[in-house]
């Protein structure tokens, strides 16, 4: 325990494919983080097993699609530019098509107008420092997906977001929602079902350093900034989360060198420096009072990504991938940054106080629960873990921290894993989970199926492209209309 105060389905289950390793984690990632072979409409898919008559709806994946540029490649997978890959998905028509097309930026036409680069770390000095003085920059949209009153929009930390059209899958353009967002909006807005609302920040860089706080109504009411939150020092915020009554932000002491991030000055991890001495800041804002903040500093430690949180009497109860420190961001992506372990912080409000506990010592990432769930207690969590082989499919009990494990192949890399419930009022655990999969003997990807009751059984049903899908960051599942 760790204590912070004041600083201080249908149809048989399919066997794993048995394909032995086509080569060492290192290369296995190597070939999984290359340029997609093609970019494409809605196509059929291969269907293996039989996918679950009840799962209608289409799965979308974002991440960085094209990780080089003008045949250098990108320094870092932050750099890449973003691409969305679509699956649909019909259990009564036992029919599957897919998408895949790269999300084509105002930067990167750019840069193929220019036939070189322009922005990255891979742009020459002088054109680096030019677009520090204008200002300039490429959205990437690289990194996860928002679908907000029927609109799908592709998202990264630090920009707008781009909107993309849904039937087709190509690129709209940015957009500031009406005038909404000033500066950026992360890429990690979050559900509160109880308020039939969707939450996000960004964070303004400039003579100070402030989060904008957003609400996105699901209907009705327009979209609105509920306020800002100032910072002391520019940070690296990626993720944070939403209840039914706060928002919560656990700012870790990653401090941006902004001038070295202006000019793309490489690598990527000399971007942020860890200042230990800062701690980490927890900053939770009421959100029906967003002026009554309440923040206080604990020990440091490091998040990437939230399983959600809820409200617990007076106390807040946050799920988190905890990590010591930032040790893992020049291997964002790869197996081996996965070194932090699922912990439940309480924050009690009262007490100024931050008591993190470790559910289970396992090695996760990129944990989701069910959507229904989303801003309210929950009980099981699925995420990305270290398995015997490889990447595992894992359930983790939050109450026990029991888990339920489905070890993937060697050849083989989980993307995030998206809960489904089977009808409206099914149990927490009853549904399916659907995962992007890579397999490097095949060098090709596939969504992979699986009940979420019989998890350890393997999928019911493998939907594959005839092509591999570069590593995703984050994607979700949108029912079909009933």
């Amino acid at each position: 325990m760790t204590t912070g105060t004041a600083m201080q389905p249908d149809g048989a289950a399919l066997p794993g494919t048995g394909s032995p390793p086509a080569a060492s984690s290192g290369a296995t990632f190597a070939r999984y983080a290359t340029n997609a072979e093609r970019e494409h409409g809605f196509e059929p898919l291969r269907i293996e097993g039989r996918i679950p008559e009840g799962l209608r709806g289409t799965m979308y994946r974002n991440g960085p699609g094209l990780l080089t540029t003008f045949n250098q490649p990108y320094e870092h997978s932050f750099e890449g530019d973003g691409a969305v890959s679509a699956v649909r998905l019909d259990g009564l028509e036992q029919r599957a098509t897919g998408a895949y097309h790269v999300v084509e930026s105002e930067g990167l036409r750019f840069e193929r107008d220019a036939g070189r680069p322009m922005f990255s770390s891979r742009a020459p000095w002088r054109t680096r420092m030019g677009n520090a003085l204008r200002r300039r920059f490429k959205n990437n949209a690289n990194t996860s997906i928002l679908v907000w009153r029927d609109r799908l929009f592709a998202l990264a930390d630090g920009a707008r977001p781009t909107e993309l059209d849904a039937g087709m899958l190509t690129t709209v353009g940015e957009t500031d929602l009406d005038g909404l967002i000033a500066q950026t909006f992360s890429a990690h807005p979050h559900d509160v079902v109880a308020r039939s609302s969707i939450y996000n920040f960004g964070v303004r860089f400039g003579r100070k350093t402030q989060i904008d706080l957003f609400e996105l109504p699901y209907k009705h009411r327009p979209a609105r900034r509920l306020g800002q939150v100032e910072l002391a020092h520019p940070v690296m915020l990626h993720d944070f989360v939403a209840t039914e009554r706060h928002l919560v932000f656990l700012v870790s002491p990653a401090r941006l060198v902004l001038w070295r991030a202006a000019l793309m000055l490489t690598p990527v991890s000399k971007l942020v420096r860890w200042s230990e001495q800062d701690g980490t800041e927890v900053i939770v804002v009421p959100i029906d009072a967003p002026r009554s903040v309440t923040r206080f500093r604990v020990d440091p430690f490091f998040q990437w990504h939230f399983a959600g949180g809820f409200e617990r009497g007076g106390e807040i109860a946050v799920d988190l991938v905890r990590y010591p420190r930032l040790n893992s961001l020049h291997q964002t992506g790869e197996r081996a940054a996965r070194c932090g372990t699922y912990h439940r912080a309480i924050i009690d409000l009262a007490r100024r106080s931050l008591t993190s506990t470790e559910v289970t010592p396992v090695g996760c990432e990129f944990p989701q629960i069910d959507p229904r769930r989303s801003g309210s207690a929950f009980r099981y969590a699925w995420c990305v873990a270290d398995g015997a082989a490889g990447d595992s499919i894992t359930r983790i009990d939050t109450e026990t921290g029991k888990t339920v494990v489905y070890d993937l192949a060697a050849s083989e890399r989980a993307s995030e894993p998206l809960f489904w419930p089977r009808a409206p009022d099914s149990g927490e655990s009853d549904g399916w989970v659907l995962s992007l999969i890579y397999d490097a003997s095949t060098h090709t990807s596939h969504v992979a199926v699986f009940d979420a009751n019989g998890l350890q059984d393997g999928p019911v049903a493998r939907v594959h492209f005839d092509h591999h899908v570069p590593p995703t960051f984050h994607g979700k599942w949108v029912p079909s209309p009933a």
